[in-house]
């Protein structure tokens, strides 16, 4: 068991690398599922019996990220859970706000007797969701492969594979790169040809990849520095010609080693250098002093600092030899790359500003967002915050980050201090690299999003499972022995309680995994640029999503939007247990109604889903109560819909503009909601002028009139909607 879960670490390490970062749903899914079996399979290996009681215990290894895993995920667990209002009220105001905003419309007019549901602190539960899974993940990954990890053997040939992987795609990288058909496998990239990237889409994360290789290929070529002799020992003089010529052989194959490793270092350099990657270099630079100075504070340690300074001046030497104009150039450019880096990270601390204590849940950045982005990125659409501190700190709060670096300032703690009690080279020069590691991911996480490309987490995660390894590994000449430290837990009492919880987690994640692969084989909504998914599936298609995953928002969007498409639909299940009618007309308007309002229900962050929603609520004219109700309820979500649109979408705030002159004309003029109206379509159709440039901005200004000319035809009126003179809003007709 324990050496098939190994393979198949291995496996799923070196697939999600060539799989283009393992960030597409085909290739995390079976990550995600190879990950949760080969721990399966740990965990049976640890369940023995006890010879001398005759009793089953579970052996749990005791680690130092045991307890910060742990309490990182009761925190992310928290997030999920509805809270009283007076509770969520004192841990995040925006969150009860936004929470209300959740409700349908049509309720907050006519709430009836119907009690109002309680908000949890993550208002879209579905990315916070994935995230869980993706950490628990991880954690497994790193937790079975330290158990797996039990001889130097092993250790040596994790680390040989993950080295060749580095060389294999740093040379793939520069083939790429010189070649006259620029693919990544079977898809063809359009832009940047002159950076490397491997199997990676992109080059940033390539060249995190690299980055790491290259502290670990220096720190395992120290590793495998003979130790040296005691001075009690034999003298050389004295010991037999057989004994010196095996030692000498043992050196010289250690040299070969070792050399060969210095080229391997050398050859993922130049894919870092080439990568272009500015802060990739700038955190590897300092990756590689720290890891040095590490090196130097043991005296009997100092020399293996040649051994990084050596490849660093070959490193350097050999991109001069190739030339390095294209990475200067973007060296040269690093101010502007610094400003648009820094504007994203300010208006993230916008969002954090109104998420401070508990975040606004994680994974939820992509969807709260657009709500804060600057002016100068208008049109733009952004998953990443290029600076994974400000998002963390903007999805998980104050609370999250201090759990985060709490857990991991435990870790290090407790590895430092265990690395200073070691003597053997090889746990010295491998006990470090975790370190080193984690220290160039914080500094290029400061511009970069590297811990979302679940490639790259794994290799961290992999690198901290060898050196945490190699410090525990007592190497001797018959046998090795790992000193790895462990919770005997009785299977009939808490080992079975241990047991349940780890069995119910793997369950619950991987049960999850596949509910949200299947819904995305029939509706895709994860970004997937290697494959040609159809992004306008049938109402069908979209329903069967929806039976197998129906907390994505963005399904019941899509289900709304092909409304047209209903009429072929009969017999399917739809929201609370109702059926899809298929009838078309007034029924059909309800329905679309319905899925727009589970859309909001489940992501209130998006104003796209605010919008239409509220001209459905407005088309209900032919309803008796359609004043008294359905009016109210499209002005509330139009309001809505301004609260969260932004500066990203000028067309969004032209329909808005569009719905409050059409509102402003249903009432009389001394009603003072046609006041109100008309001054916030004015204000909307303004704000949409001011995002748009020149043949976009004319035609723009030519919509905006002729839809006011219809209610208002009036050119003093439609002046008041445009930047323009009166003989310009003539012109326009």
């Amino acid at each position: 068991m324990e050496r098939t879960a190994y393979v198949l670490y291995l496996i799923i390490l070196l697939l999600s690398i060539f799989m283009f970062g393992a960030v597409h749903t085909y290739m995390y899914t079976l990550m995600i599922l190879g990950v949760l079996t080969a721990t399966l399979l740990v965990i049976l290996k640890n369940i023995r019996k006890d010879h001398r009681s005759g009793e089953y215990r579970f052996h749990l290894p005791r680690n130092s990220l045991h307890i910060g895993f742990l309490v990182l995920l009761c925190f992310l667990v928290f997030q999920l859970i509805p809270l009283p209002d007076f509770v969520l009220k004192l841990l995040s105001p925006e969150a009860w706000v936004v929470g209300e905003k959740s409700l349908p419309a049509q309720w907050m007019v006519s709430p009836g007797d119907t009690g109002k549901p309680w908000f949890s602190l993550a208002l879209y539960g579905y990315p916070v969701r994935m995230s869980i899974i993706r950490f628990v993940v991880y954690g497994l990954f790193f937790f079975g492969l330290v158990r797996t990890l039990n001889s130097q053997k092993r250790i040596n040939v994790t680390i040989s594979i993950l080295l060749a992987m580095g060389c294999f795609e740093a040379l793939y990288a520069l083939i790429q790169t010189y070649s006259d058909s620029y693919h990544v496998l079977w898809y063809k990239m359009n832009y940047a040809k002159e950076r490397l990237k491997g199997t990676y889409i992109n080059g940033n994360h390539f060249a995190g990849f690299m980055a790491m290789g290259v502290l670990l290929a220096a720190a395992f070529a120290g590793a495998l520095a003979p130790k040296k002799r005691s001075s009690r020992g034999r003298s050389q003089k004295k010991r037999g010609l057989a004994s010196r010529i095996s030692s000498f052989m043992e050196g010289q194959e250690s040299l070969s080693k070792r050399i060969l490793l210095v080229f391997a270092g050398v050859v993922m350099g130049l894919g870092l250098i080439f990568s272009a990657s500015r802060g990739a270099i700038i955190s590897w630079a300092g990756a590689m002093f720290f890891m040095g100075l590490l090196l130097i504070v043991r005296k009997e340690y100092r020399r293996k600092g040649i051994i990084l300074l050596g490849i660093f001046v070959l490193i350097c030497a050999y991109a001069v030899e190739i030339g390095v104009d294209y990475p200067l150039e973007r060296f040269m450019k690093i101010e502007s790359g610094i400003e648009s880096r820094s504007r994203y990270a300010d208006k993230t601390m916008d969002l954090f500003d109104d998420f401070k204590v508990t975040g606004a849940g994680v994974g939820n950045f992509r969807y709260a967002f657009s709500k804060y982005q600057s002016e100068k990125d208008k049109k733009k659409f952004y998953m990443f915050a290029h600076n994974d501190w400000a998002q963390y700190l903007s999805e998980a709060g104050i609370v999250g980050l201090c759990l985060l670096l709490g857990g991991f300032g435990y870790y290090i703690f407790k590895t430092l201090r265990l690395w200073k009690r070691r003597k053997d080279p090889y746990a010295v020069s491998l006990g470090v690299v975790p370190i080193a590691v984690i220290v160039y991911m914080a500094i290029h996480s400061y511009s970069e999003f590297n811990l979302h490309t679940p490639a790259n987490v794994l290799i961290l995660v992999t690198i901290m499972a060898i050196g945490y390894a190699a410090l525990h590994l007592e190497r001797h000449r018959r046998r090795d022995r790992m000193n790895y430290r462990y919770y005997e837990l009785p299977l009939k009492y808490r080992g079975g309680v241990a047991l349940v919880l780890i069995f119910g987690l793997i369950g619950w994640s991987g049960y999850w995994t596949i509910k949200h692969f299947m819904a995305e084989v029939y509706c895709n909504t994860v970004p997937n640029s290697t494959l040609n998914r159809d992004q306008a599936p049938h109402v069908e298609e979209i329903v069967k999503a929806i039976e197998w995953d129906g907390s994505n928002a963005e399904y019941w969007y899509k289900l709304a939007e092909v409304s047209d498409q209903w009429s072929v639909v009969s017999g399917q299940k739809g929201k609370d247990g109702g059926q899809w009618s298929g009838v078309g007309g007034q029924e059909s308007e309800k329905e679309i109604i319905g899925a727009l309002e589970e859309a909001v229900r489940l992501n209130p962050f998006d104003a796209q889903y605010h919008l239409r929603l509220g001209w459905e609520y407005a088309h209900q004219w032919k309803e008796p109560d359609y004043r008294a109700k359905w009016l109210p309820a499209a002005d509330i979500s139009m309001d809505r819909a301004a609260y969260f649109a932004g500066v990203k979408n000028p067309h969004l705030h032209q329909e808005l503009g569009n719905y409050w002159t059409m509102r402003s004309k249903s009432v009389y003029p001394n009603n003072p909601l046609h006041h109100e109206a008309w001054a916030k379509a004015c204000w909307h159709y303004g704000k949409a002028q001011s995002l748009e440039t020149g043949r976009e901005l004319k035609r723009i200004k030519k919509e905006i009139h002729d839809y006011v000319w219809i209610f208002y035809p009036d050119d003093d009126m439609v002046k008041q909607t445009l930047n323009v003179s009166r003989k310009g809003a003539k012109s326009l007709r």
